[in-house]
């Protein structure tokens, strides 16, 4: 069963998601790494102007905090990228959470009452099996990201 946490779980800089990772990784039980980028983000920028580019980031970091289940690691990559690892789920549940993750994003309204629609790009890797480490997990979910972007946007793919 998908749950939510009541109480939002902290966003991590990457140094320190990186860390809470690791220690993750040593426990040796499987998990997803999926590696999230904002669609179109320079544009949106230049539409809307950079305290629109800033409303939009936390918007996606409230959506990431508020769709993943408690005990995921959450961080913000840098720029317009953030990054998720699930522990304790099946794989169909991480599409599942993502589907939900794009319904949650879909619409923001600007502080001048226009409505604008978001979406995101993903990319997941599976742990052990497409990346034993942080770099490889990166690497993985990065390839898989790539070809979202390649393919269309707005989705999400394992490696």
């Amino acid at each position: 069963m998908l749950h939510r946490s009541k109480e939002k779980t902290l966003l991590y800089p990457i140094a320190v998601f990186q860390v809470e990772l690791e220690e993750q990784i040593r426990k040796k039980e499987p998990g997803f790494f999926i590696f999230i980028d904002v669609d179109n983000f320079k544009s949106y920028n230049d539409t809307y102007g950079h305290n629109n580019g800033d409303l939009c980031l936390k918007h996606f970091a409230k959506a990431i905090q508020e769709c993943f289940p408690e005990g995921s690691i959450l961080g913000r990559y840098g720029g317009d990228g953030f990054v998720v690892y699930l522990k304790d789920v099946t794989k169909e549940s991480v599409y599942i959470y993502m589907e939900k993750f794009q319904k949650m994003i879909a619409d923001l309204t600007l502080a001048t009452g226009e409505q604008v629609h978001l979406s995101a790009s993903a990319g997941g890797a599976a742990f052990p099996e497409q990346g034993e480490d942080f770099i490889s997990l990166c690497r993985s979910a990065d390839a898989a990201l790539y070809n979202v972007k390649q393919n269309g946007k707005a989705a999400f793919k394992m490696k």
